[in-house]
């Protein structure tokens, strides 16, 4: 396969040109190439070509729930995903009893393993809770949560081989210990769902924390404590150059005004662009009432004004809008886009430890290629070479 005539986004630079695909992976890269003979051509007609996105959290999509853990969830979730240009996922799951999230990590291996189906190629597991604070726990359960100290997370252990990053209150007692064993088994730790000022949480990030999860989004702010004003984690977490963070680019989560503080902040190299999607993403919006979750232990969710919320109080739980999308919206915001692709590509990707094989539009790596027409809506998507 040879695109043609293609506006390819690179890391640093967007230049005219034409991209080999050979065996699933991306063989060459230049201008003017001929075609082999036989070889099938795909015109681009200067239309932006860009590296797959990748999307290191969210819940699911077209109805479908991740924790549901059966074939046909996964699938539904995965196909919303790849029909709007996201090609690598990390599956992930919510707050919930120890039994649901085993099955949900035991699901999640083997299918992997079996070759997986139609949709996105899941990656990895992203594991959000339960070791959360209360009063930053946004949408995930009260009843399920725990602390580190006080409870056993080494099933977590045995799944050190698909769990990509793991989301704890750095604050929590006990914290400082569960990132260091997570650590030490190359599994990602972040920050999030928190309640901590500085210094509480340094000494999970002294052990090995070194992402932040939907920066701004129930994470801890400045406040006063005994007469003192602190940092919270949110402020913290810009200015520590150990730290990757992540976005909710929604336009609802985080406004554009804030996202482009964010990056001023963190520099284009340090955040990575999240759904966060919820089951309800890519569903009309006609009051239906979603989970997050499954079982019931599952919290109600419903859409409002482009955002999915608590079905009880109205609070934001989640996102429904993709990668692509929130790529767009900081374009929109003001972000360059060489700099705003990175963030929906190769910034997650380096975060989960897979950019040597997808994230950027280089030799040698797999062939998960978007063509995006000028308002970066999807025209064409390529899954290891294959057109989708």
């Amino acid at each position: 396969m040879l695109i043609k005539n293609g506006l390819l986004v690179k890391l640093d630079s967007a230049t005219n040109g034409d991209l080999r695909i050979l065996d699933g992976k991306i063989a060459e890269i230049g201008e003017n190439l001929i075609p082999a003979s036989g070889e099938e051509v795909f015109d681009a007609k200067g239309s932006l070509v860009t590296p797959g996105f990748v999307d290191i959290h969210t819940h699911g999509g077209y109805a479908s729930d991740f924790m549901d853990c059966t074939k046909g969830a996964f699938e539904k979730a995965l196909t919303f995903h790849l029909d709007n240009g996201t090609t690598s996922v990390v599956v992930t799951s919510c707050t919930a009893p120890k039994p649901q999230i085993i099955n949900f990590l035991e699901f999640s291996k083997e299918y992997m393993k079996s070759g997986q189906g139609v949709g996105a190629q899941v990656v990895g597991v992203h594991l959000e809770g339960p070791y959360l604070s209360v009063k930053n726990r946004g949408a995930q359960k009260l009843e399920e949560l725990a602390v580190p100290s006080c409870d056993d997370y080494s099933y977590m252990f045995d799944y050190a081989d698909i769990i990509k990053t793991v989301t704890i209150s750095p604050e929590l007692d006990g914290a400082e210990q569960m990132t260091k064993a997570l650590t030490e088994r190359g599994i990602m730790v972040s920050g999030g769902h928190d309640d901590g000022i500085y210094p509480k949480f340094m000494p999970a990030i002294e052990n090995g924390l070194r992402h932040v999860t939907h920066l701004y989004c129930a994470t801890s702010e400045l406040r006063f404590e005994d007469g003192v004003r602190n940092v919270g984690f949110r402020e913290y977490a810009l200015i520590d150059d150990r730290l990757t963070v992540e976005l909710i680019a929604d336009n609802k989560h985080i406004p554009p005004e804030l996202a482009r503080m964010i990056i001023r902040a963190k520099g284009v190299d340090k955040v990575c662009v999240v759904s966060d999607c919820l089951s309800c993403a890519g569903i009309p919006v006609d009051g239906t009432i979603y989970k997050l979750g499954t079982g019931d232990n599952a919290q109600l969710v419903v859409v409002n004004d482009g955002v999915a919320t608590l079905a009880e109080t109205g609070r934001y739980a989640g996102s429904i809008t993709c990668v692509r999308k929130m790529v767009k919206n900081l374009i929109d915001a003001g972000i360059p886009l060489c700099d705003a692709v990175k963030a929906g590509t190769i910034n997650p990707a380096k975060v989960i430890g897979e950019d040597a094989r997808v994230g950027s539009l280089e030799v040698g790596k797999d062939a998960n290629i978007c063509v995006l027409n000028a308002n970066f809506e999807l025209e064409k998507v390529f899954l290891n070479g294959l057109e989708k």
